[in-house]
């Protein structure tokens, strides 16, 4: 090989490292949009779907589907701060005026984008998977069953001319028909006089 060849091939390397560059920084755009989609994403169902999913889980299990969305936001925010590094550079990149100033900042620059680019990929695919288990405890975990306090008395439903009151049968003799109604402290009277009728009821 003639020292005119090596010569080409040197500038061609070295023309080939100024473009690696260009090259990362248009991949990390793409993880950057990306991973800006995903947290909005995150943070969307988070504040929206949150609450419906976890209504009727145990106090251990909502609050471990919160602290994973909470992570999967965090570390979905994180990979998309470090995409824009990627893609963008440090604040206060300096300029060079000499050729191998020039190439050894390229070089460092490549190398580094790199690595913050792997960092911003570990963060997405940790985050995704944060956002999985998360659903997966809502899907897997079973609700708690409502306790629900059975009355000591039967059900009734008291039609009178103003409208019809149900609750728990406490009394009823000629003078009043007396019920416990649910969300009122005390029980609820109705003067004999007034009843137009009285019934059986599975449930209030």
């Amino acid at each position: 090989m003639t020292d005119l060849t090596r010569k080409r091939f040197a500038q061609l390397g070295q023309q080939l490292q100024l473009e690696q560059l260009t090259a990362v920084r248009k991949q990390a755009e793409g993880w950057r949009n990306g991973l800006t989609a995903l947290t909005g994403l995150v943070g969307v169902v988070f504040v929206l779907k949150g609450p419906e999913s976890v209504v009727g889980l145990a106090p251990v299990w909502r609050a471990t589907t919160a602290g994973l969305l909470v992570l999967a936001f965090l570390l979905l925010l994180t990979g998309a701060l470090l995409a824009v590094r990627a893609a963008h550079g440090r604040l206060g990149y300096g300029t060079w005026l000499t050729g191998d100033e020039l190439l050894t900042a390229v070089v460092d620059e490549v190398e580094r984008t790199q690595d913050v680019l792997a960092a911003a990929r570990r963060c997405s695919v940790v985050g995704l998977s944060a956002v999985v288990a998360a659903i997966a405890v809502t899907w897997v975990v079973p609700a708690e069953k409502a306790k629900e306090t059975k009355p000591a008395g039967p059900l009734v439903v008291v039609s009178t001319a103003s409208g019809t009151t149900c609750g728990e049968l406490l009394l009823s003799d000629r003078e009043a028909v007396t019920l416990k109604v649910r969300g009122h402290k005390a029980p609820s009277r109705i003067p004999a006089r007034d009843v137009r009728s009285l019934a059986p009821a599975a449930r209030c």
